[in-house]
């Protein structure tokens, strides 16, 4: 069923021909160029008339009041009652409240908007003005599309080329923001962790059971930075394999198992180029590694778009995202992961949203030692996101 080469892992996933990753790869530099050169200096302040603009972009499209009224001075934004017309109040609030240099929403009946006041400082520690610990929310959203971004999530896929042809996927996984204070440049700064365990199961196991194939344990540490659409993050994080018992002792031939284990320190940057539209990308450099021999570049971009428009009275929202990853261990091949389908915007547990999302990957494999050999497939999930 499968065979190694020397110390080089052949998993049961058939190889597919790379000739379109030079194009991919060049358009993920352009990408990681673009935010570098292009759009980090155009985002380093977020003023009110960056909030203003977001926030009517917000009430158009969002809750179809394109006439609606409003005020903003020192990030606290007032809205007229009477001009939202039949939009939920309390969702407008959220809404507003959870734009990027926002510190308070206000809905006033028959007041003039121009009469705003800064909120009274909270009380706290004059040497750490802004701190807090454990916000609900993280600076820099997550890459939705990556294999490995640690969430909540099932899916069922169908292996087009390689074998199992029938897999299962169950992920649980978590980024917690431990502290957070103000930064330069009218940002913000944030000290987060992460772990999560991405598992693989055969669903037509010759057992009759569902055998566990991989499962991939990572744990990170990283530090983010927000200023308006701009955000970043600077992480260290260790990722190991390990293979289940049934699939090593199912296997004809005896599979040859590597102990897959590494330590990256990596750096991404992402940029919203509208509320409902971002890009982002970066690299990083594995520290520590398990062969030894394993190569140590990565390098990673993509694109992520949230309708502006949703269905069934803003219950559910349209969401689409791709990223692209190639690492010098898979000889710089690219993999390419696609998601779309529907957020629904009431289904949630705390702040993160249930979607349900069909997705379609083709390059190296993201699953552990599978690491050398490309697999294709496609799929449908439920996933939980911020």
């Amino acid at each position: 069923m499968m065979k190694h080469d020397g110390a080089k892992p052949v998993a049961p996933f058939c190889r597919v021909s790379g000739c379109r990753a030079p194009l991919v790869l060049m358009a993920g530099g352009a990408l990681v160029l673009c935010l570098i050169l292009g759009f980090v200096p155009a985002t380093i302040a977020a003023d009110d008339s960056y909030i203003t603009g977001y926030a009517a972009a917000v009430l158009q499209h969002e809750f179809e009041a394109p006439k609606a009224s409003l005020h903003v001075q020192g990030g606290v934004v007032v809205v007229d009652a009477e001009s939202l017309g039949k939009a939920d109040r309390e969702k407008v609030l959220a809404a507003l409240g959870s734009i990027p240099g926002v510190v308070r929403v206000e809905i006033r009946e028959g007041q003039a908007l121009t009469d705003v006041r800064e909120p009274a400082p909270a009380q706290q520690d004059p040497a750490k003005p802004g701190a807090k610990f454990l916000p609900r929310d993280l600076l820099m959203a997550p890459f939705h599309a990556d294999p490995r971004t640690p969430h909540f999530s099932v899916a069922s896929r169908q292996v087009t080329l390689g074998a199992p042809s029938n897999t299962g996927s169950a992920n649980f996984g978590e980024t917690f923001s431990l502290y957070r204070n103000a930064a330069p440049f009218n940002g913000q700064w944030e000290i987060a962790i992460q772990a999560g365990v991405f598992s693989v199961f055969n669903m037509n196991a010759p057992s009759g059971s569902k055998d566990l194939v991989n499962a991939d344990y990572i744990a990170g540490l990283l530090t983010s930075y927000r200023s308006g659409s701009f955000s970043g993050y600077l992480r260290i994080h260790h990722q190991s394999s390990h293979l289940g018992d049934e699939f090593i002792l199912n296997s004809n031939p005896p599979i040859n198992r590597i102990n897959l284990s590494f330590e990256e320190v990596d750096f991404k940057l992402s940029y919203d180029l509208t509320s409902w539209f971002r890009i982002y990308g970066g690299a990083g450099y594995l520290v520590g590694r398990d062969p030894g021999d394993l190569k140590r570049g990565t390098s990673q971009g993509g694109a992520e778009l949230a309708s502006p428009w949703t269905l069934w009275d803003g219950k559910i929202r349209p969401v689409a995202y791709a990223d692209f990853q190639a690492n010098e261990r898979s000889n710089w091949r690219v993999a390419s992961s696609v998601m779309a389908g529907l957020q629904f915007e009431d289904a949630r547990i705390g702040d993160r949203k249930l979607q349900l999302l069909a997705e379609y990957f083709s390059g190296p494999s993201p699953n552990g030692q599978f690491y050398t050999d490309n697999t294709e497939w496609i799929g449908v999930g439920l996933h939980l996101y911020y």
